[in-house]
């Protein structure tokens, strides 16, 4: 058994399955995307060489037929997905919680049918379906420094628990693609100089700034929305040209990886390093 919701921009949802009046007929595209292979081929060897490949765009084509009302079962179709706009589809069955992001490309309804149906196309520019809950591991350990039950007559400051920066953090990946990583890094105090680093394979990203108490840095190495930015006393802005020489957009392989980090000043402590990241598939 699986569950489908579509949800557009406005949050409004478009459920199939029981106690409603859709029943899914045909379903296309819920498989692996198709791959772009690109080669070069020489009139002195045989076959050709590989220079790169990609995977290509997701398009989805859902029918489905409408069992009762038909007239406001399919005005409401309508207004929930709509040409040109974004949709969000929700996909969960015993072995996966998953959605995927597109965006409407037709909506084509049988009007005269004995059993009025709806064809649904839809394009995702992102191939890849991701997990509905968005991981998150920390550089940091908050350590309790008393235990209940609890009395003191003490007059000194009262420690409830300890903040204590790690080393470093096993991220997993339980996807089948190699993932993007949002690192999101807050400063407690000036540090100059960040650089984070997979600690299995060597490569790193290092950020030639120095931030103050309160600066927030945010990290993005998904492919086509990799960015660098600051938030500083409200105001946002794009660091991008702080990125070190020879830095790594740093990816998530599957499987995992570990992530270190260090400062060229003042205190690894006074920064706490949040990871997410989304694990992905390529097929339901």
């Amino acid at each position: 058994m699986f569950e489908m919701i579509f949800e557009n921009e406005k949050g409004l949802r478009l459920t199939f399955g029981a106690g409603t009046p859709y029943t899914i007929t045909e379903f296309s595209g819920l498989n692996p995307p198709k791959a772009t292979i690109n080669t070069d081929e020489s009139p002195l060897i045989d076959g050709g060489t590989f220079n790169s490949s990609k995977a290509q765009m997701r398009s989805m084509l859902i029918a489905f037929a409408v069992e009762y009302d038909a007239e406001a079962s399919r005005l409401n179709v309508y207004k929930i997905v709509q040409p040109k706009k974004p949709i969000r589809m929700y996909f969960k069955s015993d072995l996966l919680d998953i959605f995927i992001d597109g965006y409407v490309e037709d909506v084509d309804p049988t009007w005269w049918a004995k059993k009025q149906t709806i064809s649904l196309s839809i394009l995702c520019p992102s191939p890849y379906f991701k997990s509905a809950q968005e991981i998150i591991n920390e550089l940091k350990a908050t350590n309790p420094a008393f235990h209940f039950a609890f009395a003191s007559t003490d007059e000194r400051e009262l420690k409830f628990g300890v903040i204590e920066s790690l080393a470093s953090v096993l991220v997993e990946n339980n996807g089948a693609v190699e993932a993007g990583l949002i690192f999101e890094i807050y400063a407690r105090d000036t540090v100059t100089g960040i650089t984070i680093a997979n600690a299995e394979t060597s490569e790193f990203m290092a950020i030639n700034f120095t931030m103050e108490a309160g600066d927030l840095i945010t990290i993005t190495t998904a492919q086509g929305s990799k960015s660098i930015t600051l938030l500083r006393n409200g105001q946002e802005t794009n660091i991008f040209n702080y990125l070190g020489m020879n830095s790594t957009w740093l990816m998530l392989p599957v499987g995992g990886a570990v992530f270190s980090y260090a400062v060229d000043a003042g205190s690894d402590t006074d920064l706490e390093i949040t990871i997410k990241h989304y694990d992905l598939f390529e097929g339901v």
